[in-house]
């Protein structure tokens, strides 16, 4: 027997049937009052008006604010492939930039609309799947091509790498609100090219006492 499920067996089992050009109405609708209201001033009923829907439309869709919100964050997040350019310094350069636009993408309403959709787990799980996940993936990938080729340290930490990265330029533009300069970025490039990383611990090493 198929398992193939049909608009009618998705309403049977309470689900709404993919309508992409209403799904996007309304994420449209709620990204531009999100930019005007911010998050707690961003309800359902607003959204709703402005889509030129009703509230059991958006209901059926999302099962609340933090939901809808989540929805937004994850289609507007970009998640690159960091290209094989042969060359781990461009690489590395491409992988800091796009820590950049990524922080730059969410600033402002955005960035404190994912700090309240944070407290649903239900948001951080998909955000951390669909965003995060291919995100670290593909930075992982392209450090790893580093290492293979000799120009970073094989035993090199690379999510606190990443880590590192991720939380100067979210230090820097966020919280003190100051640009990131270019010989800035390179020059984190260049402390990692030169082997200043965090290194694994070696596998025998004893663990650290507290």
């Amino acid at each position: 027997m198929s398992s193939r499920r049909t608009p009618k067996t998705e309403a049977a089992r309470g689900g709404r049937p993919k309508d992409p050009e209403l799904d996007g109405k309304v994420l449209d609708a709620a990204a531009g009052l999100l930019e005007e209201l911010g998050y707690q001033e961003l309800t359902i009923e607003k959204v709703a008006a402005r889509a030129g829907v009703t509230r059991k439309t958006v209901y059926n869709r999302w099962a609340n604010k933090s939901a809808l919100v989540g929805e937004l964050l994850i289609r507007n997040a970009g998640v690159e492939h960091i290209p094989d350019l042969g060359d781990t310094r461009a690489e590395m350069r491409e992988l800091f930039a796009q820590i950049v636009r990524d922080v730059g993408e969410s600033r402002g309403r955005l960035l404190s609309s994912l700090w309240a959709t944070i407290g649903d787990p239900a948001v951080l799980h998909r955000f951390r799947t669909e965003v995060l996940g291919p995100r670290r993936q593909f930075a992982r990938a392209a450090v790893q091509r580093g290492v293979a080729r000799g120009d970073l340290p094989a035993d090199i930490d690379v999510d606190l790498l990443i880590d590192m990265w991720s939380g100067t330029v979210m230090f820097r533009t966020e919280v003190r609100s100051d640009a990131l300069l270019d010989s800035q970025a390179d020059a984190m490039v260049e402390l990692a090219m030169s082997g200043c990383v965090p290194r694994l611990p070696a596998p025998d090493a004893p663990e650290p006492t507290p």
